[in-house]
């Protein structure tokens, strides 16, 4: 078949369609002496990936009705970082729709083959793929480590050694010439090939950086070009938008991403921003629509969030007032079912306050007041036990709501409370969040935080069962906060390092990483995170 060693190579296979599953399997086991792993099951991609790491994955697109689609798999593999820049990813389907290979592509899968194929046509590809993957394999593995500099390096390099793969390095190289700020020498390689076929990314580059340098109408009008000449180049669309709202030209952005959506329409995020700024511009029934379109197409994926369900209820609170109160009813038992979905879901207390008010607004909405204050009580209730327990996103939400519902006095209180959280906030990784240490007369706060100072002074003691049972009880205080799971992960997988017969300290590791990937983090929590993630599945490979 060709001169590349595949002995050594691990494969997985994702299909749902068994006679394709089968072929794709009986392809990869004629080629690797290793084990070829294989799922019918959308919900495997993830965990299985996290277990070993893969160089090649074939991923079918048509996975069964009400799972996750190839895309949406992709799209969780690329941002949650399971899998390396090193492993193959081919897409594979029979739908070959505009909007399909659109969102399919936006998620940079390494093929993409359409069926009927041949094993022939298969293997080529595949071939194509591995050779450029090995050619780049130290570059990637510097673009992994987020080592700009040695990335630069070997890119000019494989540039002196003629790579076949030119393009693509000089497109990296300027991305990372961009985000170390050196503006001069990535225009320099933006304009040496904006006008080069294959290359609208030059372009792209010269725009961003004519926004960096807060040249506006330079940037606005690379963007309407880029969108001229290549009007289903989606990025065009997106930073076009970009621009607008740096000079607080809403309506126009709202406009250029309808006009993406409608080439493409099945970008969670990009909708969700479409739909934002709908609202920003009180076109509300606009962003209801859009916010329902966000819940439903990001239920499968890595996008599924309360905040989906939150966002088109509140959207809805706003829009219901115009309607005729028979056709709000309908939408409001919508809502209601989205939000009660979301609580079983996730059950989170600033989830559960924000659905309270949410649902008195849209009672209130269509005159059942009775109702309404019931659920506004059972908010504020709510409220006064968790206040201290909630992030401050979600406090100034909750204080619009009650805003909202007529409530200013209380709304005032959340703010400056929130004031107050964000010029005291801590980047210790010992304490819980943005807890003050005025807050610590509260006993429940106290225990959390007296469970987390213990659990770092049994860790440096190296007592790590110790330490580990610690941060389980702050845990059962504050099941969703992301530092103390981070803190747990780095402990549970130092225990597993010094005496790996601790199987049960890998499998809660794995756990705890299966929740976080789709939680949204800081720059320094997603730092952490990758390190963590890495470490786990090192240890994993071994186990």
């Amino acid at each position: 078949m060709s001169n590349i060693d595949y002995s050594n190579k691990h494969f997985l296979v994702i299909d749902n369609i068994k006679a394709s599953h089968d072929v794709l399997k009986k392809f990869a086991m004629s080629l690797t002496s290793k084990r070829v792993d294989s799922t019918h099951y959308a919900q495997d991609a993830i965990p299985l990936c996290l277990e070993k790491q893969y160089d090649v994955v074939f991923l079918g697109y048509d996975l069964g009705e009400k799972q996750k689609n190839g895309q949406q798999i992709l799209e969780e593999l690329r941002l949650s970082q399971v899998i390396s820049l090193h492993c193959v990813v081919i897409i594979i389907t029979a739908e070959i729709s505009q909007a399909m290979v659109l969102a399919a592509l936006e998620h940079k899968p390494d093929s993409y083959l359409c069926k009927p194929y041949t094993v022939k046509e298969l293997g080529k590809r595949l071939n194509n793929c591995i050779r450029k993957k090995e050619t780049m394999a130290f570059i990637y593995r510097a673009l992994e480590e987020d080592d700009r500099d040695l990335a630069i390096e070997l890119v000019d390099l494989a540039l002196e050694k003629s790579t076949p793969y030119r393009m693509e390095c000089l497109g990296i190289k300027a991305r990372q010439l961009f985000e170390l700020q050196r503006y001069d020498e990535a225009k320099a390689i933006y304009n040496a090939h904006k006008s080069d076929i294959n290359c609208t990314w030059a372009n792209i580059g010269l725009g961003k950086i004519a926004l960096q340098e807060n040249k506006i109408t330079n940037a606005e009008a690379i963007f309407k070009e880029v969108i001229r000449q290549k009007p289903l180049y989606l990025p065009g669309y997106d930073w076009l938008a970009n621009t607008y709202e740096n000079t607080q030209n809403l309506f126009f952005a709202e406009d250029i991403l309808e006009q993406a959506l409608k080439i493409s329409p099945r970008s969670v995020l990009r909708l969700k921003k479409y739909a934002g700024l709908c609202f920003d511009n009180k076109h509300y029934e606009k962003a209801t629509k859009a916010y329902d379109k966000v819940y439903q197409i990001a239920h499968n994926s890595i996008h599924h969030c309360p905040e989906n369900a939150l966002l088109y209820a509140n959207s809805l609170a706003h829009f219901s007032t115009e309607l005729p109160v028979v056709q709000a009813k309908k939408m409001h038992n919508k809502a209601f079912g989205m939000l009660s979905q979301v609580n079983k879901s996730f059950n989170q207390p600033n989830i559960k306050i924000q659905s309270y008010l949410l649902s008195a607004c849209l009672f209130e909405n269509v005159q059942e007041y009775n109702i309404a204050k019931g659920k506004l009580d059972q908010g504020l209730t709510l409220l006064e036990l968790e206040q201290h327990n909630i992030d401050t996103a979600s406090l100034k939400n909750i204080a619009n709501s009650l805003i909202k519902l007529d409530r200013q006095s209380k709304a005032s209180q959340i703010l400056v409370s929130v004031d107050e959280r964000q010029q005291n906030i801590t980047t210790s990784t010992t304490n819980i969040g943005d807890i003050s240490p005025k807050k610590l007369n509260n006993n429940y706060t106290a225990k959390a935080q007296k469970a987390l100072n213990t659990s770092k002074e049994l860790y440096d003691l190296k007592k790590y069962n110790e330490a580990i049972n610690a941060l389980k009880e702050a845990l059962i205080l504050y099941p969703n906060h992301i530092g103390i799971k981070l803190n747990l992960l780095h402990i549970l997988l130092e225990s597993y390092e010094e005496s790996d017969v601790r199987q049960s300290e890998l499998m809660l590791a794995k756990k705890l990483i299966l929740e976080l990937i789709s939680k949204d983090k800081d720059e320094d929590e997603k730092l952490r995170f990758k390190k963590i993630k890495r470490k786990y599945q090192q240890l994993a490979s071994f186990n």
